[in-house]
């Protein structure tokens, strides 16, 4: 199988290669379609970029090309000027990996999508000539259907800015460190920043493909952005990863926040929104006896991996949490058919409703920004969530053994953990004050174990049985 929870993805040379590119390009440059295209700063998208269009072309179809840009930019610009877009990226993967994620009209490809270009690229190896494949763009395709796009990221920044709360960020005029981690990130976050009234800290936000820190934005690769944000006296921080779906937030203080505390914070935001709305068209039409008319199922979307506080934060605000398997296509596309007012996951990707359903980290950037403004310091917001004990752990497993491994898992750990069990994403039990998952990584080679508890003798007791099952297994 090609595909994983986020498109085409592995080891440039391994798993991700020029003939593969080719075989991409040439497979959805049938029929004569328009392709947008765009990558991140990784070296090796280069070369990939160019194998992609050259498939394109010589199959008459015409590629877009959009350079270095965010993954919602793709997005957007797939919905703007093609209905196909391609972005080559490995989002938060290290370096040495690349890949292809897709979109049909702005939103992430179906699997069914997918299903039919791995069809198509088995048949094009087939056919392909290896000469086809090393000879050089030029030679392969024709210049009439490769063209450059330049006003994709003016298009998502002026989005963007109709989305959020501009008036309160420029009242405020506030410090911001941001950290595009030398990812896509970097040609469009520290702009939007500045034009949002926001006086901008930017580091490593040249797109250079030289990474001065690890791509993933967690606590342990934040430290120095982390330090940079108190030493400033910043409002706060903010950090990217390698294609800019993902934004994390420092606080004030130089603390990283937790995936499930940001989550917390723009559900909470997201309901209290939907709720003065809603207050606002009941009193506009209260003579009219309409007030009824338009109201909207308070729906929040997230996955199995959310947290005991997303939940209780959602439906302390009489929310409806709606939990799909992890992937933002499930977040996006049960986000879409449920009306919900928002979605996300506990990985720094968020969707929000409306024109562009898929996860967008500069949109992110920008509503932590509108929170901290609008509703204060992030160290005292997230003083009020109530947190439990979480333990994460993610073990080696092949590939190609993750099946077999998980039959045996999903055998043994509802034996050993007493409790309510799950198959909708891997193996989900929950128990009394707590619940644990076990699941395969779609994008790495390996097991991931979650478990959570509010009580850590209980969080202590599940996490090494399931562990201990999982090693055995894999």
């Amino acid at each position: 199988m090609l595909f994983g929870t986020s498109g085409i993805r592995g080891v440039v040379g391994k798993e991700i290669t020029s003939a593969l590119a080719f075989a991409i390009g040439k497979s959805l440059g049938q029929e004569g379609k328009t392709i947008v295209i765009g990558r991140d700063s990784r070296k090796s998208g280069v070369e990939l970029e160019e194998k992609l269009v050259s498939g394109i072309a010589s199959s008459k179809g015409t590629a877009q090309l959009l350079g270095i840009a965010p993954t919602p930019t793709v997005a957007l610009a797939s919905k703007k000027f093609a209905s196909t877009g391609i972005m080559i990226t490995a989002s938060h993967n290290p370096p040495e990996y690349n890949g292809f994620k897709f979109f049909e009209n702005g939103d992430e490809a179906t699997k069914q999508f997918e299903k039919t270009l791995e069809q198509r690229i088995s048949e094009q190896n087939k056919k392909i000539n290896e000469k086809e494949k090393q000879r050089p763009l030029e030679q392969n395709a024709e210049a009439s259907r490769v063209f450059f796009v330049d006003n994709a990221v003016r298009q998502h920044i002026d989005f963007i800015l109709s989305q959020v709360d501009v008036e309160a960020i420029r009242a405020k005029n506030p410090k911001v460190v941001i950290d595009c981690g030398n990812g896509a990130g970097g040609v469009i976050t520290p702009l939007i920043l500045r034009e949002a009234g926001c006086r901008v800290v930017s580091v490593n936000s040249e797109p250079t493909g030289v990474f001065a820190r690890k791509l993933e934005p967690n606590e342990e690769n934040l430290k120095e952005t982390a330090g940079i944000v108190a030493a400033t006296g910043a409002l706060l921080g903010i950090a990217h990863d390698g294609d800019a779906d993902r934004a994390i937030g420092i606080d004030e203080n130089g603390k990283v926040l937790g995936l499930d505390e940001q989550l917390v914070l723009f559900c909470e935001d997201a309901l209290e929104k939907k709720k003065g709305k809603i207050r606002f068209f009941e009193e506009r039409n209260s003579s009219k006896n309409t007030h009824e008319v338009g109201r909207a199922d308070f729906t929040i979307v997230s996955t199995v991996e959310a947290s005991l506080c997303v939940r209780e934060a959602v439906e302390a605000n009489n929310g409806e949490l709606l939990i799909t398997p992890v992937g933002s296509r499930e977040v996006s596309s049960e986000l879409r058919k449920n009306n919900a007012v928002f979605g996300g996951e506990p990985c720094g990707e968020y969707v929000y409703s409306g024109e562009l359903t898929i996860p967008d980290g500069i949109r992110t950037a920008l509503k932590l920004v509108e929170l901290a403004c609008r509703k204060g310091k992030l160290s005292e917001l997230r003083k009020k969530i109530k947190k439990y004990p979480m333990q994460r752990a993610k073990i080696q497993c092949a590939n190609e053994k993750k099946q077999s491994a998980m039959k045996k898992i999903a055998v043994e750990l509802p034996c050993v953990v007493e409790g309510k069990a799950s198959s909708v994403d891997g193996v989900r039990v929950d128990f009394e004050g707590g619940w644990l998952l076990v699941r395969p990584s779609g994008t790495e080679p390996f097991m991931r174990i979650t478990c959570e508890a509010k009580n850590e003798k209980k969080l202590k007791e599940a996490f090494e049985k399931a562990e201990e099952i999982v090693k055995k297994s894999v």
